[in-house]
């Protein structure tokens, strides 16, 4: 069964990768956001903030899978002398190039612009920035490591989003705590 379920992904990555890799975005982001938010913050199905979901949601397919695609195209023709120059110089770019200028600063910078509150924006970036580029090499360095050595390039955004599930549900979870504390920031200035 998920010999069959691989083989259409990559049917389908081969043919619209853009479109293949966009949805795949969708279904982590949402995923993890649901999983946040029903397992972690135990909101019950009627507490459940859908149109926080919308927003991963809107953010994987819009944002996050279409730059992840257009970065992997990228850093697949990358010709390297040999497999562990290649590994090393994609995980170094991936991880000190696309992570800390990209991908940390979009996330936090479109969920705040998403939630209607612009103006946070900046201040919820510098609040996050370092914790969450901290953690996240934690969790990428290595899965990035087996991504470019042991996966096939027609699956490596899967493999990505599958580790991303994890990483997309702290996401959700530490994004609305950094809102909140924003949100107090504001009602009770020092």
């Amino acid at each position: 069964m998920a010999t069959m379920i691989l083989g259409i992904y990559s049917a389908a990555f081969a043919k619209r990768p853009m479109v293949t890799q966009s949805l795949t975005s969708a279904v982590i982001f949402g995923t993890g956001d649901v999983i946040a938010q029903q397992g972690i913050e135990n909101k019950g199905l009627g507490n459940h903030d859908f149109a926080r979901t919308a927003r991963f949601v809107f953010y994987g397919s819009c944002l996050f899978g279409p730059v992840l695609t257009k970065w992997y195209q990228f850093i697949n023709r990358r010709q390297f002398s040999s497999q562990l120059r290649a590994i090393t110089y994609k995980v170094a770019l991936d991880q000190l190039a696309l992570a800390p200028f990209v991908t940390v600063p979009m996330f936090f910078g479109t969920m705040s612009i998403l939630e209607g509150q612009p103006d946070e924006a900046i201040p919820r970036i510098k609040n996050a920035y370092t914790s969450t580029l901290a953690r996240g090499w934690c969790l990428f360095i290595p899965a990035q490591i087996i991504n470019f050595s042991l996966v096939p390039t027609s699956m490596r955004l899967l493999f990505h989003a599958s580790i991303g599930l994890c990483w997309n549900t702290y996401l959700s979870f530490f994004n609305a705590k950094q809102r909140e504390l924003l949100e107090e920031h504001n009602e009770n200035p020092p």
